[in-house]
């Protein structure tokens, strides 16, 4: 079962900049850029290459965290993150429809199992705020090895690899679509 779940809200691009998005959603981001604005220099040694030194495009999120410590026990659905960061934005939606007009959005989820199995339950009222919102949800959940061991720090470096490598995976479909007007997440 998924003991704790993280989920991000994100808009990528569009002609609004950070604060006209934050003052249309009345909430602030937990990260965000716009247009022109400087990117972080790689570390000496990486092998990250920037094609430009500034931002192309808007970025904006809000994301929201649970825990086995912070979690209603009565919650067996997996997605308590999901669920609450649903239930912030739905009031929003109006909102959220104008941005789409111009923007990307997309809705993260990940969630760690405590066994071998990733069980989630999505419940037909999460699913209806779901489709109110109208973003695609991108999921993945990541399991314990069959010794139930936990995941160490070398796991998390795996993690960290995965989410890298599956946003890349991403960009590549969005792009061999033909899908020149909407810039992929990342």
């Amino acid at each position: 079962m998924i003991r704790d779940d993280r989920a991000t809200f994100s808009i990528y691009g569009g002609r609004r900049s950070v604060a006209e998005i934050s003052d249309l959603l009345g909430m602030l981001p937990s990260r965000s850029h716009d247009v022109g604005d400087e990117k972080p220099v790689p570390p000496p040694g990486s092998r990250l290459r920037q094609q430009s030194p500034h931002h192309q495009r808007t970025f904006w999120s809000v994301s929201v965290r649970s825990d086995v410590d912070n979690v209603d026990e009565r919650d067996k659905s997996g997605l308590a993150a999901l669920s609450a960061l649903v239930a912030l934005l739905v009031p929003r939606g109006g909102a959220i429809a104008e941005v789409q007009k111009d923007a990307e959005t997309v809705l993260w989820w990940s969630g760690d199992s405590d066994s071998a199995q990733g069980g989630f339950v999505l419940t037909a009222d999460l699913i209806g705020q779901l489709a109110i919102l109208g973003c695609d949800v991108y999921g993945t959940a990541y399991l314990r090895d069959d010794d139930g061991d936990a995941y160490d720090d070398e796991t998390e470096k795996e993690r960290s690899s995965l989410h890298a490598s599956s946003r890349s995976e991403q960009k590549a479909r969005t792009r061999a679509a033909g899908d020149a007007d909407v810039a992929p997440p990342g």
